[in-house]
């Protein structure tokens, strides 16, 4: 495949630049249309040759994504591989699906975020990660974003299920940040995975070793 897009359905512990890494040993040119966290699994596209140009413009397509957070922690990630900055009781958590279904409607639309201190967006040309795992305080600018949909699709608490579609730009862990605040003043999240970019879903993707040999 000299041109063309590779359907990948990502594991968990591997950087969305580590597949790139390993798929450039096969293919000269190589890119990806939007990065998932080691922590979350699910559909990478990946362009090869030619097709890397098509890279902007397949940025703005919609994702879609289900996953789980938890209620009453809190992490300097918003997920659950980072240190434990926040961790409260639980117990005393109300709120029916119903209930919560109707703040989750507060987060749709054209909204307010701030990225993680943890993300790949750069400041000064630096990578805020980078900077931040070198102890550099960093206070990353809030945004204007769109989510297209957020809903609660069940809760067993502390742990909440969810489903959301979000346009470019759209941080999960600040958005589960974000709600878990309204709720119990923290939350983080603790699985992630995307189904669906634009028309491409990961019921069509390809596992990475059958990619790779």
């Amino acid at each position: 495949m000299p041109n063309g897009i590779l359907l990948i359905d990502k594991p968990v512990g591997f950087s969305s630049f580590q597949i790139v890494r390993l798929l450039k040993k096969q293919y000269k040119k190589v890119g990806h249309t939007g990065t998932l966290d080691p922590i979350a699994s699910g559909l990478l596209l990946v362009l090869i040759g030619k097709q890397t140009k098509n890279f902007l413009m397949m940025q703005t397509f919609d994702k879609e994504y289900v996953g789980e957070f938890v209620l009453g922690m809190s992490t300097d990630t918003y997920d659950i591989s980072g240190e434990n900055v926040y961790n409260s009781q639980t117990s005393g958590i109300q709120g029916s699906l119903q209930r919560f279904n109707e703040m989750a409607q507060t987060f749709v639309g054209e909204i307010e975020q701030r990225p993680p201190r943890f993300s790949a967006i750069k400041q000064n040309g630096e990578r805020l990660y980078k900077l931040s795992r070198a102890g550099i305080k960093v206070t990353p600018k809030s945004r204007k974003v769109f989510v297209k949909s957020f809903s609660i699709t069940a809760i067993r608490f502390p742990i909440v299920a969810f489903h959301t579609v979000v346009g470019k730009g759209v941080y999960i862990r600040s958005l589960i940040n974000d709600f878990g605040n309204i709720i119990c003043g923290g939350s983080l999240l603790l699985s992630l995975r995307r189904v669906r970019i634009g028309d491409y879903h990961v019921m069509h993707a390809k596992r990475l070793g059958n990619i790779l040999y």
